[in-house]
């Protein structure tokens, strides 16, 4: 019974956490590092432990990403019943390292004082969040620390130790509360094994100052950052972002071309008309077809950019001619064109979505295909260094690259001044997924202390600034133009010039946990 309690705790907060159709408590998702910590002392062996954290896992993880079935059923026409259980293999893999996490909590659960076992899970989560956003080409969706997106002064630590730092502080905070609260917790926990001991005594202090520490730091630090205000360093001006509502069905039919483009053309004059944007950004695949060769829309769009004095930038498929069986390479697509009509440069998405636009090597089953909407097998582009207008760098992120922080790490580092993400969230409908991924979005802000403008065909269309708040956003389902302020900065974060000591660090750490001498814990 104790076993399914925590069970249903641990999925229940991390759903409850994040944003789901009901209403999203961020600090419940700490609900989650807890079961399993409870869970991995209570076990009566190692894979019991791993057993129950994976349930676990699987349970809250395919709840949260429940929309996952949405597009294989509706583009995929896969019936119900074998489109859910693709959400569920995802959410069996992210929950995969929880049980991984549950196990870990066993293993140090007689080898390891409270102190020391809070340390060591803190620096193994952040691990585990590294390891899940790189292997297998990544899926770091749900990291902890995006939970509390919505609560900018509990984000501002990302800034300084990035999204995977902040969710191992805020597990280190659980294990170490655990800790005070019952620090000779053990084989039979959650129980009440307490001592008067010395040590005990010890324990409880260490954790309880340990936690109130980390806690209080990250709440003061936020308050703090927040209070001051937003950098003055940089140029500010004011950006529009086309939100198209264009329908997915509908998007990649010849028939309905024009149509898109007018929708585009008309909202961006409005646009023109109302505040004159310095830069008007399109979402991905804005333009679904060849932007680069069209006769008559692509001179449509460049003449309006000319007229208007108004660079655009657009999103579309585009190719190069490549001696291969198909005969070109096609890409996922940001195009520039300046305030004169003139292409300004553009950028191919690098990191490409498995199934979504590409097949990976042996498994592409033709029931995928509809996936691709016709449009083909995308190729990783490699030129990623700004898309320059003057002394605005626009480091671009198609799609779901924004949910990986080295990507925007490498944006910046390679001289971008403001992030811009285009996006097509319309596989999913009215689910949690457009705002899952929003969030995840604002924690990329906040690491690399730029604004983000984050424009979408269907929403959620959002300016970002670099402390995380969203200063405008759109809605879902609604044709509209989202404008507003953004500043070009070139100052960079902790995190920035930091990020590549941050998992050895967390490794040296966890390292010292296990060989500090037990005397001393």
């Amino acid at each position: 019974m104790r076993n399914s309690l925590c069970i249903l705790l641990g999925a229940a907060g991390l759903w409850l956490g994040f944003p789901n159709p009901l209403a999203q408590l961020p600090l419940l998702a700490l609900a989650y590092p807890l079961a399993l910590l409870l869970l991995g002392l209570g076990a009566s062996g190692r894979w019991p432990a791993f057993r129950l954290g994976w349930i676990t896992g699987i349970v809250g993880a395919s709840a949260c990403l429940y929309w996952l079935a949405l597009p294989v059923h509706e583009y995929g026409q896969l019936p119900w019943v074998l489109a859910v259980p693709c959400a569920v293999a995802i959410g069996a893999y992210v929950g995969l390292y929880g049980g991984l996490f549950c196990l870990l909590a066993h293993l140090t659960r007689d080898r390891l004082g409270a102190f020391r076992r809070g340390l060591f899970l803190g620096c193994a989560w952040l691990l585990l969040e590294m390891l899940r956003g790189a292997f297998l080409t990544g899926f770091p969706w749900l990291a902890l620390s995006g939970a509390f997106a919505p609560w900018p002064v509990a984000i501002q630590g990302a800034a300084l130790v990035g999204a995977y730092g902040l969710s191992g502080l805020l597990v280190a905070v659980v294990c170490w509360t655990m800790g005070a609260i019952a620090p000779e917790c053990g084989p039979r926990c959650p129980g009440v094994r307490r001592s008067v001991s010395p040590s005990s005594l010890a324990q409880t202090l260490a954790c309880a100052l340990g936690a109130s520490l980390v806690a209080f730091g990250l709440v003061g630090h936020g308050a703090y950052i927040l209070s001051r205000g937003l950098p003055k360093d940089g140029e500010s001006f004011r950006v529009a972002l086309v939100q198209g509502n264009i329908d997915q069905d509908q998007k990649w039919e010849a028939a309905f071309q024009r149509s898109t483009v007018d929708r585009y053309l008309a909202l961006s004059k409005d646009a023109v008309t109302a505040v004159h944007p310095a830069l008007i950004v399109w979402p991905e695949t804005a333009m679904p077809f060849y932007f680069q060769e069209h006769k008559e829309f692509g001179p449509a769009v460049r003449g309006f950019a000319a007229a208007s004095r108004t660079p655009v930038l657009v999103g579309t498929p585009g190719y190069v001619n490549a001696p291969v069986k198909r005969g070109y390479l096609l890409y996922n697509r940001a195009m520039l064109v300046d305030a004169n009509g003139r292409d300004a440069g553009h950028y191919d998405k690098e990191h490409l979505v498995p199934f979504g636009e590409y097949a990976p090597p042996g498994l592409d089953m033709p029931f995928l295909e509809t996936l691709m909407q016709g449009v083909g097998d995308f190729t990783p582009g490699t030129a990623v260094a700004p898309l320059r207008l003057g002394n605005l760098a626009l480091g671009i992120l198609i799609c779901y690259e924004t949910i990986f922080p080295e990507l925007a790490q490498q944006r910046v580092a390679d001289g971008a001044s403001v992030l811009v993400n285009i996006s097509n969230d319309a596989w999913f409908g009215t689910t949690s997924a457009p705002e899952q991924h929003l969030q995840l979005s604002v924690l990329r802000a906040v690491e690399q202390g730029r604004y983000v403008l984050r424009g979408t065909n269907t929403g959620i269309s959002a300016i970002i600034d670099p402390h995380g708040r969203i200063a405008e956003r759109g809605g879902l389902f609604r044709a509209e133009v989202i404008s507003g302020m953004a500043t070009a900065r070139t100052e960079t974060t902790v995190f920035h010039r930091v990020q590549h000591l941050v998992w050895p660090v967390a490794l040296g750490l966890a390292v010292l946990a296990l060989l500090w001498p037990a005397r001393r814990s």
